[in-house]
C-alpha cells in the first residue's frame, strides 16, 4: 500500500529537524562519545535483543499475516507443566499496541544498559576498574551475544515467575530500566520520555489520521487491572541486583541524589507503585500503600547502588558485655519463625487455606532482612558489612518476597473433563464452547487444605489439557455488548479463527434469552442457549415466553400458568396468532420489538437485542 500525503509529510519533516540539528551540532561530539563503548558507535545488542522479539511476533505469532491479530494462547505461561509457555511467554505479545510500546520503550532504555555494560572490554584507562579476559573481551561477542542473552535470560525469569499467566517482555523493559537507573539515573529519567515520543511517532505514521465519535464501550475491568504489576516489579529488582553487582565490581560508585530522584521517578512514572487485588468482579487498587513502598524501596536501592562503604556500627559498642550482632539475629531470626509456625499451624487449625499464610509470612521474610544481614560471614563480604552491601542484601531479599509467591500459583493443572457440559467445538487440542457460572478447572498440584471458592465465569471458555489452559476467550459482558468476537487458537506454524456470534431477545421484567453459536471452517455449531424466559407483562391472564431454538427463537404462550400454545417469531412486519393473542415483530430505532395484541390491549413482550 503506497503511503499517504500526511505520511509522507511527516518522515520528510522529521528528517529534516534531525538531520540538521545532527549535522550542525552534534555530529562530531555525539559519535565520538558512543564510539568509546559501542562498536562503530551503534548499540548492536539492543538491535539484537528488538529484532528476536519483533521476528517472534511477526513469525511464530504470525503477525506477518495477521498483525492486529497474533495467535496468544499458545506462548502464555499458563503453568510449570507447560514448558513451551515458560519458554515463549517472555518475548510473546498480545497485540500491536502491546509490542509497540515494548519495544519503544526497549530502544529508548537499552542502549543505556549496554553503554554500561560496554562493547569493550573494560580497561584501566578509562573509569573501569577490573578488566574482562578470555571470550568476554570480544567487542562483538558483549555486543550480540552476551547482552542480548541477558536481556533474554530476564524476560524468561519475569515469565518464570509471574504472578499468574504471564505474556509480554515488559519484565525485561523493566529489569532494563532498573539496571540503568543504578548506573545513569538522569539519562534513563530522559530515556523514559524519550520511549513515549518514539510511541507517538509510530502512531501518527501508522495512523495519521483517526476519526472518532461519542460511544460507550463494553465492560471491561479498569486499564490497571491488567498490568502485569508483579513481573515488573521483579524485573525492576533483578534489574537493579544486576546494575549494583556491575558498580561494584568496576569500583564505581554514582551520586547518591541522582540515583534516589532517578530512581523515585522512574518508579512513580513508570507505575511501578500498582499493587492491585481482584476478588470476583471487584478490583482495588492500593495506590496510597504502592507509592510509599515505592519511598521505601527508592531508599534501599539508593543505598545498594551509592551507599557507604564504610562498616555499619556494631550496636550498642560503647557498653560492656553485650550480646553480638549475630547473637541478636539468631534471637529476631527464632522470634519471627516462632510467628510463622504459630500461622501456619493456626490456619491448620481452623481449617483456613494456607496460602492465606502468604500475606503474614511476607512481611515477616522483609522484618527479617537486617538478621540475614548480620548473620552473612564477613569473609563473603571482604571485611565488616558496609552499608552498601546491607543496601543489596536488601533488594534481594525484597526480590525473593516479590518472586517466591508466584510459584504455588504456577502448580497447576488441568483435567481433561474440566470443560463445562455445553457444546463447543474442537480445533486440535483446543476445546473451545460457552458457558455460564462455569467453574475454572485448573486445578492446584498442591493441597492446601480446604479448597477456596471459585469465582466462577460467564463467556467464551478455552480448554487445554496439553497446554494446562484454562481460560476465558470473551467474556459474556463483552458479548452481551459486542455481539460478536473472533477467537484465535494456534501453536508454532499454525492458526485457526473461531467466530463467536451471539443472538438474543431482552424480555421484559427478565433475563435476556439467547443463542451463542460457534462457527469453524464455515461449520457452525450452537454452543449455548439459554432456559425460555417469561415476560413479567400479563394481558387477559395470558404470559408469554420467548425461547432460544436452533433455527431462530419461539414464542411460548401461557394462560393461567398453563402452556396454551407456541410459534416462531415472526419476521419483522409479521405476525402469529396464539390462544387468541396476536403476536406482531415491529421495527423500532433502537431494535425491533415483540408486541402482543388482545381486544385493543397492546402490551411489548420483548426487543431484539442490539449490539454495537
Amino acid at each position: 500500500m503506497l503511503p499517504t500525503a500526511t505520511q509522507v509529510a511527516l518522515v520528510v519533516a522529521l528528517a529534516v529537524a534531525f538531520v540538521s540539528i545532527w549535522y550542525f551540532e552534534g555530529r562530531g561530539r555525539w559519535r565520538s562519545l558512543v564510539s568509546d563503548r559501542f562498536i562503530r558507535g551503534v548499540p548492536w545488542g539492543t538491535f539484537v535483543v528488538v529484532g528476536i522479539v519483533v521476528a517472534f511476533y511477526l513469525f511464530a505469532q504470525g503477525g506477518l499475516r495477521n498483525w492486529d491479530s497474533p495467535v496468544i494462547y499458545p506462548f502464555v505461561t499458563w503453568s510449570y507443566l507447560y514448558p513451551t509457555g515458560l519458554l515463549t511467554a517472555g518475548i510473546a505479545h498480545g497485540s500491536p499496541a502491546h509490542i509497540i510500546s515494548n519495544m519503544t520503550a526497549t530502544l529508548a532504555l537499552a542502549p543505556i544498559a549496554e553503554y554500561a555494560w560496554g562493547h569493550y572490554a573494560p580497561s584501566r584507562r578509562d573509569e573501569y576498574a577490573r578488566p574482562a579476559e578470555g571470550v568476554l573481551a570480544n567487542p562483538w561477542v558483549r555486543a550480540v551475544v552476551v547482552f542480548p542473552a541477558v536481556l533474554l535470560a530476564a524476560a524468561f525469569l519475569t515469565s518464570f515467575f509471574s504472578l499468574g499467566p504471564g505474556l509480554g517482555f515488559s519484565g525485561a523493559v523493566f529489569a532494563i530500566a532498573g539496571f540503568a537507573v543504578v548506573n545513569y539515573p538522569v539519562s534513563t529519567v530522559i530515556a523514559v520520555v524519550v520511549g513515549g515520543v518514539l510511541r507517538t511517532l509510530y502512531t501518527a505514521f501508522a495512523t495519521p489520521i483517526v476519526h472518532a465519535t461519542v460511544e460507550s464501550g463494553a465492560p471491561s475491568p479498569p486499564a490497571w487491572a491488567g498490568i502485569g504489576f508483579q513481573a515488573h516489579m521483579l524485573g525492576f529488582l533483578l534489574g537493579v541486583v544486576a546494575g549494583a553487582a556491575l558498580l561494584w565490581w568496576r569500583d564505581r560508585q554514582p551520586s547518591a541524589e541522582r540515583v534516589f530522584f532517578g530512581t523515585f521517578l522512574l518508579a512513580i512514572a513508570q507505575t511501578l507503585w500498582l499493587v492491585v487485588w481482584v476478588d470476583g468482579e471487584v478490583y482495588t487498587l492500593y495506590r496510597g500503600a504502592g507509592v510509599a513502598f515505592v519511598a521505601l524501596l527508592t531508599m534501599a536501592v539508593t543505598v545498594a547502588a551509592a551507599g557507604s562503604r564504610k562498616p555499619l556500627p556494631r550496636p550498642f559498642s560503647e557498653f560492656g558485655w553485650v550480646p553480638s550482632r549475630r547473637q541478636l539475629a539468631l534471637v529476631w531470626l527464632g522470634v519471627l519463625s516462632f510467628l510463622s509456625a504459630g500461622t501456619i499451624a493456626g490456619l491448620a487449625v481452623e481449617g483456613d487455606p494456607l496460602w492465606w499464610a502468604a500475606g503474614i509470612l511476607v512481611p515477616l521474610a522483609v522484618l527479617s532482612i537486617p538478621a540475614v544481614v548480620a548473620l552473612l560471614p564477613e569473609r563473603w563480604l571482604g571485611g565488616p558489612t558496609s552499608g552498601r552491601q546491607a543496601g543489596v542484601v536488601i533488594v534481594v531479599v525484597v526480590t525473593l518476597a516479590v518472586a517466591l509467591p508466584s510459584i504455588p500459583l504456577g502448580l497447576l493443572t488441568v483435567d481433561a473433563d474440566s470443560a463445562p457440559d455445553t457444546d463447543g467445538v474442537d480445533v486440535r487440542d483446543y476445546h473451545v464452547t460457552y458457558a455460564e457460572n462455569a467453574t475454572p478447572g485448573q486445578a492446584s498440584l498442591i493441597d492446601w487444605g480446604n479448597e477456596t471458592t471459585s469465582n466462577n465465569q460467564t463467556g467464551v471458555i478455552m480448554v487445554s489439557d496439553a497446554r494446562e489452559m484454562w481460560t476465558i476467550g470473551t467474556r459474556g459482558a463483552v458479548l452481551e455488548h459486542d455481539g460478536n468476537d473472533t477467537i484465535v487458537v494456534g501453536g508454532v506454524g499454525w492458526r485457526e479463527e473461531i467466530e463467536v456470534n451471539r443472538t438474543g431477545w431482552d424480555v421484559v421484567g427478565n433475563d435476556s434469552a439467547y443463542a451463542v453459536d460457534l462457527t469453524v471452517d464455515g461449520e457452525t455449531t450452537r454452543s449455548f442457549a439459554t432456559e425460555p424466559k417469561r415476560a413479567t407483562a400479563r394481558i387477559d391472564n395470558r404470559t408469554v415466553a420467548v425461547a432460544p431454538r436452533p433455527d431462530g427463537f419461539e414464542i411460548l404462550a401461557f394462560h393461567d400458568d398453563e402452556r396454551a400454545g407456541t410459534a416462531m417469531m415472526p419476521p419483522v412486519n409479521e405476525s402469529v396468532r396464539i390462544d387468541g393473542v396476536r403476536f406482531e415483530t415491529r421495527p423500532g430505532e433502537d431494535g425491533d420489538r415483540l408486541v402482543a395484541t388482545r381486544g385493543g390491549t397492546e402490551i411489548q413482550v420483548a426487543e431484539r437485542e442490539s449490539y454495537a
